[in-house]
């Protein structure tokens, strides 16, 4: 029989159950279009603000309603979680390429490129992140493309500063040395031993930097200097939904426990991740 080690961290239960959750409703909602192949910009005013038909609450044939202009409110839910989650994972991705390319770069050159990229984390930590959605969005318009840019410019700070600082330790370690001596290239030493090294405690900075990016952009769509109608995000609904709040509560709070679904499952995902690589953090 296989002994248990016990120094394995395993994931509880609960963490299980909700990851299993959050991944099924995220999954089901990336083929919305084609499950539920809808006009987006279709109203149905003679359908307005039409009661659930779950458990029996209404025979109107929609399951959580429809919304002021009698558009399918469940429907909608899932196309705003597509919307916002795939916009989060361009954003995310964007942001890790630039930060760690800037990392690189900032810590093998040093000098004056990396008091460079030292001086630009400073004006992006000195300026808050909604002022920069404002600028951005008042430059270049609400659209998706927007949304993208402007999480770029907030979220590429953290994986620059990570990147930058494990390379300017690790680039005079002896075996960093010993590759140079037989010949290797920057890139290679780049390549093959720097960011293999960092790629684990680096993947838990993105993991954990994705709950803020869905709440960045729900706040920005929120404000309507996001996503736009017809369109739809989570941002979106929460705040058409706040002005049903008295008859018909549910249209700002469901889409309020779904972004709150979201981040908390990546938030204690990437703290278990965290503690997964670093055995000090799980004394705390």
């Amino acid at each position: 029989m296989k002994k248990r080690n016990p120094n394995k961290l395993t994931m509880p239960t609960g963490l299980k159950v909700l990851l299993s959750l959050t991944s099924a409703f995220i999954v089901f909602s990336l083929f919305a279009p084609l499950i539920f192949p809808v006009d987006l910009g279709a109203v149905d005013l003679k359908n307005r603000l039409a009661m659930p038909s779950i458990f029996g609450l209404s025979d109107s044939g929609h399951f959580l309603g429809t919304d002021y202009l009698g558009r399918d409110f469940g429907i909608r839910l899932l196309y705003a979680t597509r919307t916002s989650f795939l916009l989060c994972l361009i954003g995310l991705a964007g942001s890790s390429i630039v930060g760690v390319v800037l990392g690189i770069l900032s810590g093998m050159c040093g000098g004056i490129v990396d008091d460079f990229v030292t001086f630009l984390i400073s004006i992006r930590q000195s300026v808050p992140s909604i002022l920069i959605g404002i600028i951005v969005a008042t430059i270049f318009g609400s659209n998706y493309s927007t949304i993208i840019l402007v999480t770029i410019l907030i979220q590429w700070t953290k994986p620059c500063k990570q990147t930058r600082t494990a390379i300017r330790q690790m680039k005079n370690e002896a075996f960093i040395e010993c590759s140079r001596a037989i010949g290797s290239s920057p890139f290679r030493i780049v390549r093959e031993h720097m960011l293999r090294n960092i790629a684990s405690p680096l993947i838990v900075t993105i993991t954990l930097s994705t709950g803020s990016i869905i709440l960045y952009e729900s706040t920005l769509s929120y404000l309507g200097i996001g996503i736009q109608p017809p369109d739809t995000s989570l941002g979106v609904m929460v705040s058409a939904g706040r002005q049903q709040l008295i008859g018909q509560w549910w249209q700002a709070i469901i889409p309020i426990s779904v972004i709150v679904l979201i981040v908390l499952a990546v938030s204690l995902y990437g703290d278990h991740l965290l503690k997964k690589i670093d055995p000090k953090l799980r004394e705390r």
